[in-house]
């Protein structure tokens, strides 16, 4: 039995991010592509067989693009459609969801990513 995963998705859209100003369209397919995105990584590393009995602990761990000027707080925001996905691949609700939040930026990657490690959160709370 699996008790964890590891998916990497892709640098959050723009339009994702806090202080976008964007029109309603565009959010919407930068919404629904990064959790239908979520969804099929989080299908494709095998997410069925990990064996939640607790709350679901997600760690995240954040790649800038070289000479991005992102910064924590608008990045860690934009990941609410990739929740969302990872919640619809589980099949259980996000509320109960922990995570852990990075203090800093990982090593620059050529296009930026998000790592994020699912694991069982057993009965602790």
């Amino acid at each position: 039995m699996t008790t964890s995963i590891t998916v990497t998705l892709p640098w959050p859209d723009r339009a994702l991010w806090q202080n976008a100003r964007v029109h309603w369209a565009v959010l919407r397919s930068a919404t629904r592509a990064a959790r239908q995105r979520a969804h099929w990584e989080c299908q494709w590393a095998g997410i069925r067989y990990l064996t939640i009995t607790g709350r679901p602990l997600l760690a995240w761990t954040f790649h800038k693009p070289p000479r991005s000027r992102a910064d924590l707080p608008n990045v860690i925001g934009a990941q609410k459609p990739s929740i969302d996905g990872i919640q619809d691949a589980l099949g259980i609700d996000d509320n109960g969801f922990r995570h852990i939040w990075p203090q800093d930026f990982a090593e620059n990657r050529p296009g930026g990513a998000v790592v994020v490690t699912i694991s069982d959160g057993g009965k602790g709370g």
